[in-house]
């Protein structure tokens, strides 16, 4: 049978017409697929491995702080009794640490697990000797407990007594010599830890919590409100919420991994603790036994993938009939449009995100145009958001109290980047005032600085290097930091960061006690 030249021509042009369409649906829109999950994993994997890495941070700042409690001489001279102005000087100090660093209390035990020292009253006389993390730091170490329930009554969010409230504790070794003889051991503000996950936003649904060994929520959950209209808790998420999947009533799939002491995530989703479908980014932590899990709604991320699934689809077979009757007249017309789409859908695909196609048709190639700008201008929200999201950290950093910085290696080098606290402690308006300076001009003994430099390259990281500096006006301070050298693949040193803190309060509140103690045991 033969078919006419017409005919021919006709179906030419709607093969050759229709073929574009089709390899756009087959290959082009797949890969975007593809890449924009990819880009949104990327995402989603960033903000919680920076989210463990607060908690972990977090965490070890409050042992460091007891720690230097504890290591504070006269604080063992009050447990034994060296004076009757000793606990009235020890107590002040232990409020001084409770009211610059926000914790909740501290107190003192003897080797009995007997409190005799503490910023409350109604903890003085306690008995610790049965709580795990006395045992620990009689043990000789520093120890953080889990969120637990508090055993007293302490302040709620709502200004008013309650027994069981979330609280943890901290705790290390108070020593006479190498024998310890008691226990020094702080009591912290768990909604503190709270706040922190909850200040970095990630979408609408995105959030991040923390999980204990038991399967319940130790923090809050950034929907609290919503889970207590629906029954799901009474007060709150913390240790009233299990995180299991409602449909089952078992763990949830990142809790169950993090309970195997396995990191990981899941771009193709599960179900939540309210039911919903997430995307999730889980890290445990075996020495805290905590899980800390980042999940968004799956919905929500995915969106505009699924949509361009289906409008793919729905274009395709849409133009498809139309083609039939008109591909003749306007074959011509459609081309130019279809390699303009082509050709910026290429350059997305390359990592161009800025590519927009200017087609104003009121047809389905205007509708595909339409839906080609929304498509690229949700992927560069996207990337603009994961911009955003680090600034946001360096909005963070600049608004801790203890001063962060970067500077070159070597003697020699010069602060390539501090935050804002860290520019206010050494008298400059700004950090980019302060950024090129000269390190060792800080220090009042420029030696320390090669001291610091000589100990990093050696080591790689000195903790609580304390030293006195000079700010930019010539006042002199002392300061307590921690540092490490970050070297490249071949062990190159390439920047030293570190946290630096004016201890100069609290040197001198040390050096009072101790001229205090000197004069009693003379």
């Amino acid at each position: 049978m033969k078919i006419s030249l017409k005919n021919y021509i006709i179906l030419m042009l709607i093969f050759f017409t229709l073929l574009p369409f089709v390899l756009l649906r087959i290959i082009a829109y797949p890969k975007i697929q593809s890449d924009l999950k990819t880009v949104i994993m990327d995402n989603l994997e960033t903000v919680g491995n920076k989210q463990a890495d607060i908690v972990s941070s977090w965490m070890t700042e409050r042992k460091t702080d007891v720690i230097v409690v504890a290591n504070n001489p006269y604080i063992a001279d009050s447990l034994k009794g060296a004076g009757r102005n000793g606990d009235s000087d020890a107590t002040a100090y232990l409020e001084l640490v409770v009211n610059e660093y926000g914790y909740k209390g501290a107190f003192v035990s003897n080797a009995d697990g007997i409190v005799t020292l503490a910023t409350s009253e109604e903890d003085v006389g306690a008995d610790l000797s049965g709580r795990d993390f006395f045992q620990q730091s009689m043990q000789g170490n520093a120890y953080a407990t889990s969120i637990i329930p508090s055993e007293i009554a302490l302040t709620n969010e709502f200004d008013e007594k309650e027994v069981g409230l979330p609280t943890m504790f901290v705790s290390a070794p108070l020593k006479d010599g190498d024998t310890v003889i008691g226990v020094v051991a702080f009591r912290i503000h768990v909604a503190t830890l709270s706040n922190l996950l909850q200040s970095q936003k990630f979408g609408k649904t995105g959030e991040t919590f923390i999980v204990g060994k038991d399967g319940y929520m130790l923090t809050e959950s950034r929907f609290s409100s919503n889970l207590m209209k629906t029954g799901a808790i009474q007060v709150r998420s913390a240790l009233e919420l299990k995180v299991v999947n409602p449909d089952n009533g078992k763990m949830t799939y990142a809790v169950n991994q993090c309970l195997k002491g396995k990191d990981g995530s899941s771009s193709k989703g599960y179900k939540d603790y309210a039911g919903i479908s997430v995307l999730g980014v889980w890290h445990w932590l075996p020495e805290l036994d905590w899980a800390v899990i980042t999940e968004i709604d799956k919905a929500e991320v995915y969106g505009v993938a699924y949509n361009l699934n289906t409008l793919g689809w729905v274009l395709l077979f849409g133009i498809a009939f139309p083609i039939v009757f008109f591909a003749y007249i306007v074959g011509k017309k459609i081309s130019a449009p279809i390699v303009e789409l082509t050709e910026a859908t290429e350059k997305m695909s390359a990592g161009d995100l800025t590519q927009r196609v200017n087609i104003d048709r009121g047809d389905e190639l205007g509708v595909l145009a339409t839906s080609f700008n929304a498509m690229a201008g949700a992927l560069d929200k996207k990337t603009k958001e994961v911009e955003e999201s680090e600034r946001t950290y360096r909005e963070l950093f600049n608004a801790l109290q203890a001063g962060i910085y970067q500077c070159e290696p070597g003697v020699e080098g010069k602060f390539a980047w501090v935050n804002q606290s860290c520019a206010e402690m050494f008298g400059y308006e700004s950090p980019e005032e302060m950024e090129g300076t000269k390190v060792k001009d800080i220090y009042v003994d420029q030696a320390d600085r090669k001291k610091l430099v000589d100990k990093l390259e050696k080591d790689g990281v000195w903790k609580d290097f304390t030293s006195y500096c000079v700010n930019k006006k010539g006042g002199k301070f002392y300061t307590e930091r921690t540092s490490n050298m970050v070297k490249d693949e071949k062990g190159k040193p390439v920047r030293i960061e570190g946290v630096i803190r004016d201890i100069s309060d609290r040197k001198k509140k040390e050096d009072d006690l101790q001229k205090k103690a000197r004069k009693k045991s003379d």
